[in-house]
C-alpha cells in the first residue's frame, strides 16, 4: 500500500511569510494527498490565501489556538488511519519547504518501519546557507538544548540521525501514533510542544531521526516554537514560556514521590534563578521567571491530565532514551563555543582599549609621579586630619553600623538616617580592613593616578588618538576644584571628581548593555551621595537620556533608584521635618567656605586659586593673578567654544549641556547656607558642581581637537601648560603649608579621654569653642572621638533646639561663668565626664571668652583639672556614668529601618549582580548569533540587489519583501553591535523591547 500523506498547514497573521510557503508546498516532487490548511483568527490577509491556495480542506478556527490544537482540529476531520503508511506533515505559516524535502522525510519513515517521527534540518529563512536547528535533546534535570543551531551549514552534520526529539515545523509522524499518544499536550502551547511528544514516542518504544537531506526554511515567527524575534517584549515572554515549559515537563515526568519535593522547590529556585538572571545581565526574565513558578505551582490540574496520559502510552524507562540526552558538561562547552562565535566568528573581532599600547599606562605612571611630588608631606601618614577629614570607625562592623536608619551616636544622639556617604566610606574603609581610617590615606596616594586613569577611560568614549586622551587625563588632574579639595581636605568631593569620568564611561554605553546600565546606577548612586548638589544636574541627564533613548529606555529607567534607594530613610526624615532644601547639604564633616565671585566660578575655581597667597608669601609685587589666570585659562575655554563649530558639534553640545549643568549648580550652591559652626555659615561647596562643568569642558575641547587631526597637538599643549601654570601653588600648597591638610594621630580626643574610652566606650566628653563673636560653641563626643561615617547632615542642618540641647546650653553657660550654679546634676545627666576647652582662633573677642571660660573651670569645685593637651585644656568630673545616663534605644531602626534596608540591599544587591562581567546567558548567546545571521544577510542582500517579478502565488513580490527589510535601509545601525567599544561582553539580553543599538558618530 502507497503511503498517504496529510499535510496540516496553520498560519495565524503570517501573511508576509505565507506566499513563500504556499508556493514551496505547492513545488514539492511528492505532493501530499490532502492538504489541510487552519487559519487561527488571522486579521490580515492570512484566510484569504489559504482559501485562493485551494486546499482539500478550509478550517477557520478561533484565534486563542495554539499550532498543537489546531493541528488537532485539523486531525479531526481527517479519516481515522487503517494503517502505519498514513503521516501527517505538520507545518506552519513560516515553514518552507524544499521541493523534495516531503519525499525525502516519506523515505526515511518507509525504509525504518520503527521510525514513528522524521524531522527536517530547519534552516534560516532569509540566510538559506545557516541551520536554524537541527534536532533536539535535553539536559539530565529537563532543560532544552538545541542539538545544532546558528551554524553556517557545511555538511558536518549530516551524519546525524536518531536524536531525542526534532521541532515541529516540518515534522513528519505516524497518524497511528499521533493517534496513540494523543498529539501534542494542551499545557505546553507553544514551547517544547514537540520536544514533549518525541520524548513520549521515545519511551513508547518508537524511534525519532532526524533527515539532512530534507530541508525546510523557518522564520521563526512563533506559530510552531517560540517566536525568536530579538525584541524585548516577545523574547521577555518567550523566556517565560520556556522556563513554564520545563517547569511542566519536570512535573509530568517526576516520580510521584518526588512531586511534594519539587512543588516545594519551585519559589525557592526561582528566586535564586533570577540571580542567575541578573548575573547573565538579563533582568526582564526575573518577573517570567517568577510567574512561570507560580503557574506551575498552581496548575494541577492540567499536571495530572498529562502525568495519567503519560503514564498510560510510556513502555519504557527513561533508561533507554539516556544516551540521547546531553550532559551538563558538554552544554557548558556548547555554550562558551557560541558565545566565542558570536563575539569573534560572527560579529567580527571587537575594538580594544589600548590600554597599554595607546598610552594609558604611561598617562597613569606620569599622574603618579606629580601625585607623589604633592603628597610628599604626607607620605608615611597612617591618617590624616585637618578640613573636613576624620578618623573612620576602628572596624568594618562598625563603619557598616553607620549605615541605614537608626541610632546616631553623634553629640547627644538621636535615632535617624544616615547619609547615603556612610555607606560610601563603609566600602572604601573596608578596603583597609586592618585599618579602615587608612583608607583615605590610599585615596590621597592614588588620587592622581586615578584621576588619571578615570578621565583616560572616559576620553576612550571620544577619540580613538592615545595624545588626546592623554590630555584629556591631564587636564581632568589639573582641574583647580580638584586640587583645592585635596588641599582643604574635602574626601566628599574628591571621590567625585574621581568617580564622575567613570560614570560618563558607564552612561555612554548604557544603551548598549546590561552591565554598563548597571554600574553607572552605582556610580549614579556614589555621586549622589556624595554631592547630593549634583543629583539635580544628574536627574536631567537622566532625563534626557530617557527621552532620547528610544527602544533602549529600559537600560536607563533603572539608573536613579540605587541612589533612591540608598537615601530613602533621608528623604523620608527629612520630609517629615519639612526641611527639603537640606536634603542637597554636603555630606561628612562641614567645612565653612566663602562665597566665590561668579567669574571666579566661571574660570572653575570654587576657592583661591592659590597664586595670591604664594606671591605675598614671597614676597613678589606687581602680579595681579585675578588678570593673568584667566589669561591662562583663555586657551581651554576657546578649544571648548570652538568644539560648537567643527563636526561632531552635536555631541559637543552636550557636552556644553553637562558643563552648563555644572555650572549651574555652582552657582545655585555658592548661594545656599544650610549649616552653620557655631557663628560661621556653612555654603554648599560649589566645588562638585564645578567638577561637573569641568567634565563638561574637557570632553567638549577633546571633542574639537579631534576635529582638528594633525594640527590638534599645539594648541592641546598650549592649554595643558598654561593650566598646569595655573596649578602650580595648588600642587604645591602641602609644601609651602597653605593647605588644611597635614598627618594626623588617628586621634580626636586627648590621649587622657581616650584611654578612658577603652574602659567606657560612651565617655562623653565635652568641648567647649571660643568664638569669633565672642560665644562659645558646645559639643559633645562619645567614646574615641567623632568619625566620619558617624556624621549625619540630619544633625548640622537641625535649626531646631532640643530640650536636651537647651540644658547643654544652659550646661555650657554656666560652666563658662561664675553663676554659683551647681553643674554636676547636669553634666550627669548628660554623661560628660570630660571637659576640653579648645584654643581659640583669632579675634580679641574670642580670646577672652576663652580667658573667662577657662577660670570659670579652674573655680569650679566638682571639676578636676588635667592639663594642657594638643586639643586644648582639659578638666575631669568623676561622678558619672555614661552608660547609664545615656543608653542606647534597643531597636533604634525598628520597622521602617528594617524595611529600607532591605529595599536598598536589593536594588543596591541587583545592581551589583548586573554590573559584574561575568558575561552573558545562554538565551543572550543564541540571540545574539541569530541577529548576527541576519544582519550578515541583509549585507549581502544589499551588495548583490536584485528583483522578482510579482505573479499570483510567487513567493514574494521581490527580495524586500523576502528579507523584511527594505533594500535601501542604512545597514550601520544593524551592524554598530559589531564595533561596539561599550563594556560587558556586548551580548546582554535586550530584555526591554529594544532593538539593534545606533552607533554615535564618535564610535567610528
Amino acid at each position: 500500500m502507497q503511503p498517504r500523506v496529510t499535510a496540516i498547514l496553520v498560519a495565524r497573521n503570517g501573511a508576509k511569510h505565507l506566499e513563500r510557503t504556499l508556493k514551496a508546498l505547492s513545488l514539492q516532487t511528492r505532493k501530499p494527498d490532502i492538504v489541510i490548511t487552519v487559519d487561527c483568527g488571522s486579521s490580515d490577509s492570512t484566510a484569504k490565501l489559504l482559501a485562493d491556495f485551494g486546499p482539500t480542506q478550509f478550517i477557520a478556527a478561533d484565534a486563542d489556538l495554539n499550532f498543537g490544537q489546531a493541528i488537532d482540529a485539523a486531525v479531526r476531520v481527517t479519516t481515522p488511519p487503517t494503517h502505519d503508511r498514513e503521516m501527517l506533515w505538520l507545518l506552519a505559516q513560516d515553514s518552507a519547504p524544499d521541493p523534495n524535502a516531503l519525499e525525502i522525510l516519506v523515505d526515511a519513515l518507509e525504509i525504518a518501519p520503527s521510525v514513528a517521527v522524521a524531522g527536517p534540518k530547519v534552516m534560516e529563512w532569509i540566510a538559506g546557507e545557516y541551520i536554524h536547528n537541527f534536532g533536539e535533546s535535553m539536559t539530565p534535570t529537563g532543560a532544552t538544548v538545541t542539538l545544532v543551531e546558528s551554524e553556517l551549514d557545511q555538511g558536518q552534520h549530516d551524519g546525524l540521525s536518531d536524536v531525542l526529539a526534532v521541532s515541529a515545523g516540518g515534522l513528519l509522524v505516524r497518524h497511528t501514533v499521533w493517534e496513540q499518544l494523543g498529539g501534542f499536550d494542551p499545557a505546553l502551547s507553544v514551547v517544547d510542544d514537540s520536544l514533549d511528544f518525541c520524548v513520549r514516542v521515545r519511551l513508547a518504544g518508537y524511534r525519532v531521526s532526524v533527515v539532512p537531506a530534507a530541508r525546510v526554511a523557518s522564520a521563526g515567527d512563533g506559530i510552531a516554537g517560540p517566536n525568536q524575534s530579538s525584541r524585548g517584549r516577545l523574547r521577555r515572554r518567550r523566556v517565560r514560556a520556556e522556563r513554564s515549559a520545563q517547569l511542566h515537563r519536570r512535573l509530568v515526568y517526576a516520580p510521584a514521590w518526588t512531586l511534594v519535593f519539587h512543588w516545594l522547590s519551585l519559589l525557592p529556585l526561582a528566586f535564586l534563578r533570577s540571580i542567575g538572571q541578573l548575573l547573565r545581565k538579563e533582568p526582564g526574565a526575573i518577573v517570567g521567571e517568577f510567574a512561570a513558578a507560580f503557574g506551575a505551582a498552581f496548575n494541577g490540574m492540567r499536571v495530572g491530565n498529562a502525568r495519567r496520559s503519560f503514564a498510560k502510552t510510556r513502555t519504557l524507562g527513561w533508561d533507554a532514551i539516556s544516551i540521547l540526552r546531553v550532559p551538563s558538561a558538554e552544554v557548558r562547552r556548547r555554550h562558551s563555543l557560541k558565545r566565542e562565535a558570536s563575539l569573534f566568528g560572527l560579529h567580527g573581532e571587537r575594538p580594544e582599549i589600548r590600554f597599554f599600547s595607546g598610552g594609558g599606562a604611561w598617562t597613569m605612571l606620569a599622574a603618579a609621579v606629580v601625585g607623589i611630588i604633592m603628597m610628599v608631606p604626607l607620605l608615611g601618614a597612617e591618617t590624616l586630619t585637618g578640613g573636613g577629614l576624620l578618623p573612620l570607625s576602628p572596624t568594618v562592623p562598625e563603619l557598616w553600623a553607620s549605615v541605614g536608619y537608626g541610632w546616631r551616636d553623634l553629640g547627644l544622639g538621636f535615632v535617624g538616617a544616615a547619609d547615603p556617604f556612610a555607606a560610601v566610606v563603609a566600602v572604601i574603609g573596608s578596603i583597609a580592613f586592618w585599618s579602615p581610617s587608612f583608607a583615605l590615606v590610599l585615596v590621597y596616594a592614588l588620587a592622581f593616578p586615578l584621576a588619571a586613569i578615570g578621565a583616560w577611560m572616559a576620553a576612550t568614549r571620544l577619540t580613538d588618538r592615545g595624545s588626546l586622551r592623554a590630555l584629556a587625563a591631564a587636564l581632568w588632574v589639573l582641574a583647580p576644584t580638584f586640587l583645592i579639595a585635596l588641599a582643604d581636605g574635602r574626601p566628599a568631593a574628591i571621590l567625585v571628581h574621581l568617580l564622575l569620568p567613570w560614570l560618563f564611561f558607564a552612561w555612554f554605553a548604557a544603551a548598549r548593555t546590561w552591565s554598563a546600565s548597571a554600574s553607572a546606577a552605582l556610580l549614579f548612586a556614589a555621586v549622589a551621595a556624595c554631592a547630593p548638589s549634583l543629583a539635580p544636574a544628574l536627574f536631567v541627564v537622566w532625563l534626557l537620556s530617557v527621552a532620547l533613548a528610544g527602544r533602549r529606555v529600559m537600560r536607563f529607567i533603572g539608573i536613579p533608584l540605587p541612589a533612591l534607594a540608598l537615601a530613602l530613610p533621608l528623604i523620608v526624615h527629612q520630609g517629615l521635618r519639612g526641611d527639603w532644601l537640606a536634603l542637597v547639604a554636603d555630606p561628612g564633616l562641614p567645612v565653612p567656605s566663602g562665597q566665590a565671585p561668579t567669574l571666579q566660578l566661571l574660570l572653575g575655581l570654587p576657592g583661591s586659586d592659590g597664586w595670591a597667597a604664594a606671591l605675598d608669601r614671597f614676597g613678589i609685587v606687581g602680579f595681579d593673578p585675578q588678570l593673568f589666570v584667566p589669561i591662562l585659562l583663555a586657551p581651554l575655554a576657546v578649544l571648548a567654544v570652538l568644539a560648537l563649530l567643527l563636526p561632531g558639534a552635536r555631541l559637543a553640545s552636550g557636552a556644553w549641556l553637562v558643563a552648563l549643568l555644572g555650572f549651574g549648580t555652582a552657582l545655585v550652591a555658592n548661594q545656599l547656607v544650610l549649616a552653620a559652626i557655631g557663628a560661621e555659615p556653612v555654603r554648599v561647596w560649589s566645588g562638585t558642581g564645578l567638577s561637573l562643568y569641568w567634565l563638561g569642558l574637557v570632553g567638549a575641547l577633546i571633542i574639537g581637537l579631534r576635529s582638528l587631526h594633525r594640527f590638534a597637538s599645539t594648541p592641546g599643549v598650549v592649554a595643558a601648560l598654561a593650566l598646569a601654570a595655573v596649578a602650580l601653588p595648588l600642587i604645591g600648597s602641602l609644601h609651602v603649608g597653605t593647605a588644611a591638610v597635614r598627618e594626623g594621630t588617628g586621634q580626636t580626643q586627648p590621649a587622657f579621654v581616650a584611654a578612658e574610652a577603652q574602659i567606657d566606650n560612651r565617655v562623653g566628653t565635652l568641648k567647649l569653642t571660643p568664638q569669633a563673636d565672642g560665644g562659645l560653641l558646645a559639643s559633645i563626643e562619645r567614646g574615641v572621638g567623632a568619625t566620619l561615617n558617624q556624621q549625619s547632615t540630619l544633625d548640622s542642618t537641625d535649626q531646631t533646639l532640643s530640650d536636651r540641647e537647651k540644658t547643654l546650653a544652659g550646661l555650657a553657660g554656666n560652666l563658662a561663668s561664675r553663676s554659683g550654679l551647681d553643674a554636676s546634676a547636669d553634666l550627669a545627666e548628660l554623661g560628660i565626664r570630660f571637659i576640653v576647652l579648645q584654643p581659640p582662633g583669632s579675634g580679641i573677642d574670642a580670646a577672652d571668652t576663652a580667658l573667662r571660660t577657662e577660670t570659670a573651670l579652674d573655680g569650679n569645685s566638682a571639676l578636676a583639672p588635667v592639663g594642657d593637651t594638643e586639643f586644648g585644656r582639659l578638666w575631669q568630673f568623676g561622678e558619672t556614668d555614661a552608660a547609664a545616663s545615656t543608653p542606647i534605644p534597643a531597636r533604634a531602626g525598628g520597622v521602617f529601618g528594617l524595611v529600607t534596608l532591605l529595599i536598598a540591599l536589593a536594588v543596591v544587591g541587583s545592581a551589583v549582580l548586573l554590573a559584574l562581567p561575568i558575561g552573558a546567558g545562554r538565551e543572550a548567546v543564541r540571540q545574539a548569533n541569530r541577529d548576527a545571521i541576519r544582519r550578515a544577510a541583509r549585507a549581502n542582500a544589499k551588495q548583490k540587489p536584485k528583483r522578482v517579478r510579482r505573479g499570483k502565488g510567487s513567493v514574494a513580490s521581490d527580495l524586500e519583501a523576502d528579507l523584511e527589510v527594505p533594500l535601501g535601509t542604512d545597514l550601520e545601525a544593524d551592524l554598530a553591535m559589531d564595533r561596539e567599544t561599550g563594556v560587558g561582553t556586548g551580548l546582554e539580553s535586550p530584555d526591554d523591547g529594544t532593538a539593534d543599538p545606533v552607533e554615535d558618530d564618535n564610535a567610528r
